[in-house]
């Protein structure tokens, strides 16, 4: 296929309509009746549609094969259509939400969960997923934290890379990968207030080195589209944002794939008021380098007018269109347009038994234990437990972004801890603790409460934003009626995003279950027997109220901070509440007891062509076998630009066996020491350097390190 002889006999209209992406019912429902609402709202005809590009959300094999024949037979070229849909954690098989994913510290758990997804979706007729998620987020009200792998952009990096690369595999063109998507170019989640669709107002210093890093490392990785952000960068939106999407995009990264609007994004920039209206939108985009616009038609209605006006502008065109038909042939699509689609097949593939248990696997180190006090968990098969609360009888693990799955197909938590053989006594849902004086015995017979508490997964994801992050319809109460019958309790808590959970601290073992999956329940119960460790670490900072947010681990130090037992009253500090959260970044409990000593490092000062070696003793003083994560920041004491307090820059999920030790090496290079200025240029500096190492961000232990300035030289982008 030689795409750009393809491209020299295709007409501008034909040309123009490689960038359009529509919904599959407008090709194959009766256009002038069940659709025409949506046609005339587009203004669109069956002329347009029938040189659409790609084609938004598909279902199963079955319909996809009916849209590309349909499609096929109208298509004067035969150009096949792009299949794409949002495969987010799941396509049948459905894994723990990315924020859940991410607490694993396991990339390579990652990965494997995307091989599925691909292998899943492509049999199913989809060849283009939007994900992974790369926006760092700071702000637990904002929904779609649940989408993303949570604040630190170094361990949002890791498992960008692993996301695609699983679901790209080595060959796109094979049955069993699929593209990958990278959204949301750039820095959505510091939308303001945490609202979606909201303003995003950054320095360029956080931007290079908070924001971007992520993208750069889904660039790569060889990721084959990015998606533009909702919100503006500069006051630009970032769907016509030439500074991103070609000075950094193109120019300084050398991106050489597809970049997608979000939904109906382009039109949006007429209500951010950058465009009169569609024409002036699509000048726009086309200039700024934007290839496919989703579900709007500001090109399809307005580009030819435009070229004819500025005749440059037909190279943007050829340029975008050429991209667009490189990926189709990169999916093989002009070899078999249906690239892998086959119902019968699909039958058999989706929700394989290795896929469930594969699923399984990763939601046992998805799962935060927070609390465990007088070792509650494992649970102690001869006592008697009482099961309540809302999420006490939920099929509903899947989560938001998993519209492909079913939740009717999933067990409850009573089913899969009776099959393990805890004795529940009893067991009720309900959004209040309000029950029977008869129902009141009953609960008073077991020795522990298990209480199940959370968020509806509909609760969180895109367009659910929250003001207030406590625990939705006062469950705290829960805790109250557990103290009025003086009960010890077990809490597992089922959400999308850091809650403000200091109206149930009183719990005495607290596990945090987000939403896991087809497999939640055998996990949970897996886990809460003492068949599988706990090891999942926070990848989001817990706040004790939500007037502390935004609230981050690797912030900035103010030049009045708040000093550790020092009475001052001008310093930086909250009147009515601590500066620090309820749990930090990189937290998390095991039923293993581990011991950090011995920090040593093997030179103290260095220089730039020179490694350092920084290592660890970690004891294991339990009976329990376990993982640890061991977590190595680093702090640039003195630099050009004020430098973060902690920044991650290497970490290790180990497994320790009981009474036994370890030591733990990370080596560091110059690079490690480096960071991005104003303009986007990699600096390093020498002076010193803090060394931090522990299990999480606040548990640290320190040494100092001096890079010298002897064979000092500049540093290579």
């Amino acid at each position: 296929m030689n795409i750009k002889k393809l491209i020299d006999d295709l007409t501008i209209d034909e040309k123009i309509g490689q960038l359009l992406q529509l919904a599959p019912f407008f090709f194959v429902e009766d256009l002038d009746v069940e659709i025409f609402g949506h046609v005339q709202a587009l203004h669109l005809n069956k002329e347009k549609i029938f040189q659409a590009g790609s084609v938004l959300g598909n279902n199963n094999a079955t319909e996809m094969i009916k849209v590309q024949k349909r499609y096929l037979k109208e298509s004067r070229h035969k150009i096949p259509l792009i299949f794409m849909a949002d495969i987010v954690h799941g396509f049948k098989t459905i894994f723990p939400v990315p924020l859940a994913m991410s607490t694993s510290f396991n990339p390579r758990l990652v990965y494997e969960a995307a091989r599925i997804q691909a292998k899943e979706a492509r049999v199913s007729g989809i060849q283009v997923t939007f994900s992974p998620m790369a926006d760092i987020s700071h702000d637990p009200r904002w929904g779609r934290v649940v989408e993303g792998f949570g604040e630190d952009p170094y361990l949002t990096s890791e498992f960008t890379r692993a996301s695609i690369k699983g679901y790209q595999g080595v060959d796109l063109s094979l049955h069993d990968s699929i593209a990958a998507c990278v959204k949301h170019f750039a820095a959505y989640g510091a939308s303001e207030s945490g609202r979606d669709y909201n303003t995003a107002d950054i320095n360029h210093i956080s931007l290079y080195n908070i924001y971007l890093p992520t993208y750069k490392a889904a660039v790569d990785a060889g990721v084959k589209l990015l998606m533009t952000a909702f919100n503006t960068v500069d006051h630009i939106p970032a769907t016509v944002n030439e500074f991103l999407l070609r000075d950094i995009l193109r120019k300084q990264w050398h991106y050489k794939g597809v970049v997608i609007s979000d939904y109906d994004s382009l039109h949006q920039v007429i209500k951010h008021g950058v465009a009169k209206n569609d024409e002036e939108a699509a000048y726009l985009g086309l200039k700024a380098g934007l290839d496919i616009e989703m579900q709007s038609t500001a090109y399809v209605n307005y580009l030819e007018s435009i070229i004819n006006k500025h005749p440059d502008m037909m190279k943007l065109l050829d340029q975008a269109v050429y991209r667009v038909l490189k990926l189709k042939k990169e999916l093989g699509l002009f070899k078999d347009p249906y690239a892998g689609a086959d119902p019968v097949k699909e039958q058999a593939i989706i929700r394989q038994k290795n896929h469930l248990d594969m699923a399984e696997q990763v939601a046992m180190e998805s799962m935060v234990l927070l609390k465990n006090n007088n070792h509650l968990l494992p649970l102690d098969k001869q006592l008697t437990y009482a099961l309540i609360g809302p999420y006490s009888e939920t099929k509903r693990t899947n989560g938001p972004w998993a519209g492909h799955g079913d939740n009717a197909l999933n067990h409850t938590l009573n089913e899969t801890l009776s099959k393990e053989g805890v004795q529940i006594i009893f067991n009720k849902a309900t959004e209040t603790p309000v029950f029977s004086q008869a129902e009141i015995k009953q609960i008073k017979m077991a020795d522990i409460l298990l209480i199940a508490l959370g968020e509806n997964e509909y609760e969180s994801g895109e367009a659910h934003a929250k003001a207030h992050i406590k625990l939705p319809r006062n469950q705290e109460k829960f805790m109250t009626f557990a103290k009025q019958l003086k009960k010890k309790t077990i809490t597992l808590l089922y959400h999308g995003r850091p809650f403000d959970l200091t109206n149930i601290m009183d719990t005495d073992a607290l596990l945090d279950v987000y939403y896991l999956g087809s497999r939640a329940h055998e996990a949970i119960a897996k886990t809460m027997v003492g068949k599988h460790n706990p090891s999942g670490k926070l990848t989001m900072t817990y706040p004790k109220t939500a007037g502390q947010i935004p609230i981050y681990y690797n912030h900035l130090n103010t030049g009045r901070p708040k000093e550790p037992d020092i009475m001052n009253e001008y310093v930086s500090f909250y009147l009515d509440e601590d500066n620090e959260p309820l749990f930090p970044f990189g937290f998390g409990l095991s039923y293993a007891t581990f011991e950090y000593s011995n920090l040593v490092i093997d030179k103290i000062k260095f220089n730039q062509n020179e490694a350092v070696c920084v290592s660890i003793d970690i004891a294991n003083n339990s009976n329990y076998d376990g993982y640890e994560t061991v977590q190595l920041y680093i702090r640039d004491l003195v630099g050009l630009y004020a430098r973060p307090v902690k920044e991650l820059k290497a970490f290790k999920k180990v497994w320790i066996a009981a009474h036994h030790k370890q030591t733990i090496s990370f080596e560091l290079t110059y690079k490690d020491l480096t960071y991005y200025d104003i303009k986007g240029n990699r600096r390093l500096e020498p002076g010193e350097f803090q060394i931090i190492v522990g299990p999480n961000s606040r548990d640290t232990q320190t040494m100092i390190i001096e890079l010298i300035k002897e064979n000092f030289h500049d540093i290579k982008q």
